[in-house]
């Protein structure tokens, strides 16, 4: 008798130890696939995704309807415009260079491709089909052709955007145009090194949330995991990321910025509930992304979500017959576009003055000093293509845009404001 009782609670003891890693292994199995796929995402160095809506585009017009009295039938219309609408991202290393690198950004918007842009081989290629695009916004055949005759003028190379073609840029030619932005190269490279670090860190967060969530495989599709946390995980997170992102973009700033932004955070914070999160994974790699924004309010029925679907190879090629785009009468056009004026317009190198000026007097209220002695400083930092500027004595300076010239007269001191007339100096 003692043997079997002995027997019994043994086997007892077994099957519920067996049991009980039998759970365990189904809570763990479906994280080591995800775990799986992580590793996997653009291990080959070729990848790309998709963004765009899903769900049901009339559950999410009925809740605009509930929350809003404002919402009208033309923002549905809106809505609808936007299910309609996608952004793809690909990129591909090719090989061992950077030079070989592709990458590739598309933009679908309400079934017409508006955006195509790719780098191959050194060289951008650029397709935006503006009379498309104007026609569906509404434009007049007069309106398309006074558009098009005034970018003509400014910048020729753009016309054949209006027919749907493509245009061609050479990295070199982009190059020598960031050498000419003063230190724009060195920009670059540090917004670079910025993007990785913020890039680790949400990677981070990401492993964090997926660590503490409830992880369980849909019986009605395998390919279907079901990830479940918090608000509460997400916020913690959402601090953990803000305090490191000061820290990465602004590590000379105030040193309770990011405290003060933590707290705000914790003050807007909504009540803590289950956050799910939707992911399809097959033969080890993603293929969706889906979060269903309806469950962040309450009431809310249906189903409306962003969903990224991942594609694991994307072929980039070179377009044929692209027409190579002169950089420098593009820049020259911004210029003037930023300054109010044209190229040529009366009164673009006034309003480039005005913004050297301007940016002395900033330059010496961070420095606690005299705008004359940041003046150089300043126009090095606005010597961009199609505007030049010439320091003609201490405190004042001379600036070029197209056919315009002006010119700017620095205050004694940062409570005083920048004297600019049209003309030289």
């Amino acid at each position: 008798m003692k043997r079997f009782l002995a027997g019994a609670v043994a086997g007892v003891t077994a099957l519920t130890l067996t049991v009980g890693c039998a759970n365990q292994f189904q809570q763990l199995e479906p994280k080591l696939e995800l775990k799986k796929a992580a590793e996997n995402l653009g291990a080959e160095g070729k990848a790309g995704f998709t963004i765009k809506a899903g769900g049901n585009v009339d559950d999410v017009i009925a809740l605009a309807k509930k929350e809003s009295t404002d919402f009208t039938d033309e923002d549905a219309e809106i809505v609808r415009k936007i299910y309609n609408s996608s952004v793809s991202l690909a990129w591909d290393k090719a090989g061992e260079s950077v030079a070989d690198d592709r990458v590739q950004m598309t933009a679908n918007l309400d079934g017409i491709t508006g955006l195509d842009v790719r780098t191959v081989d050194e060289v951008l290629y650029v397709r935006v089909p503006v009379t498309e695009l104007a026609q569906r916004a509404g434009a007049s055949s007069t309106d398309i052709a006074e558009m098009r005759s005034g970018l003509s003028t400014e910048v020729p190379t753009l016309a054949p955007l209006f027919d749907g073609e493509w245009v061609s840029v050479a990295a070199a030619d982009l190059k020598k145009l960031g050498e000419q932005l003063g230190g724009a190269t060195a920009a670059a490279a540090n917004q670079q090194e910025q993007s990785e670090k913020l890039a680790a860190e949400f990677r981070t967060s990401a492993e964090n949330l997926l660590e503490s969530a409830d992880v369980v495989r849909d019986e009605q599709d395998k390919k279907h995991l079901i990830v479940t946390t918090s608000t509460g995980k997400a916020i913690a997170e959402a601090k953990r990321i803000a305090e490191a992102a000061f820290k990465i973009l602004a590590p000379d700033g105030p040193a309770d910025a990011a405290d003060s932004f933590k707290k705000e955070i914790d003050e807007k914070a909504p009540a803590d509930k289950p956050i799910v999160l939707d992911i399809w994974v097959d033969n080890g790699k993603f293929t969706a992304f889906e979060i269903n924004y309806l469950q962040f309010f309450d009431g809310a029925t249906g189903r409306g979500t962003v969903r990224i679907e991942v594609a694991d190879s994307v072929d980039i090629t070179a377009p044929s017959g692209a027409q190579k785009l002169d950089v420098a009468p593009l820049f020259e056009a911004l210029a003037g576009a930023a300054s109010g004026g044209g190229t040529s317009g009366a009164g673009a190198a006034e309003s480039w003055a005005e913004l050297v000026g301007q940016r002395a007097v900033l330059f010496a209220l961070t420095e606690q000093g005299k705008p004359a002695d940041y003046l150089k400083k300043a126009a090095k930092d606005m010597a961009i293509p199609g505007v030049k500027v010439q320091i003609v004595r201490k405190g004042v300076a001379q600036v070029t845009s197209g056919t315009s010239v002006a010119c700017v007269t620095v205050p004694a001191t940062t409570r005083g404001e920048p004297k600019v007339k049209a003309g030289a100096c």
